[in-house]
């Protein structure tokens, strides 16, 4: 688990025990995006999806970039244990219809 700590350990999973956080991590699995990107995709307002983002970076699932006055978030974690942990994780969505779901909703919007 490289660095961490059992603190970090159950940071990671209290990060991905939340539905809004699973989703933001399958849109970011696809691209960066933008605060504004993701509360369309997901339904939310951008502050309770800043919140999540803000959740996801504490546990050093996502990391974010300014970009002019705006900010880009990625998937990109900095730990082997957190990258194993999102590789399985992610490999047991790409089987489920949840996951189908969320790119069918990403489709549709990009359409709009």
């Amino acid at each position: 688990m490289g660095n961490f700590g059992m603190e970090e350990v159950v940071k990671v999973f209290k990060a991905l025990a939340d539905i809004t956080r699973i989703r933001i991590i399958v849109y970011l699995s696809l691209r960066p995006r933008y605060v504004c990107e993701l509360a369309d995709l997901i339904g939310c307002s951008q502050p309770t999806i800043s919140r999540h983002l803000q959740i996801l970076c504490e546990a050093k699932i996502v990391s974010c970039e300014r970009d002019g006055s705006y900010v880009i978030y990625s998937l990109s974690p900095k730990d082997e244990f957190v990258k194993d942990l999102l590789e399985i994780l992610m490999g047991e969505l790409k089987k489920s219809n949840f996951y189908r779901e969320l790119l069918i909703d990403e489709d549709g919007l990009k359409r709009v």
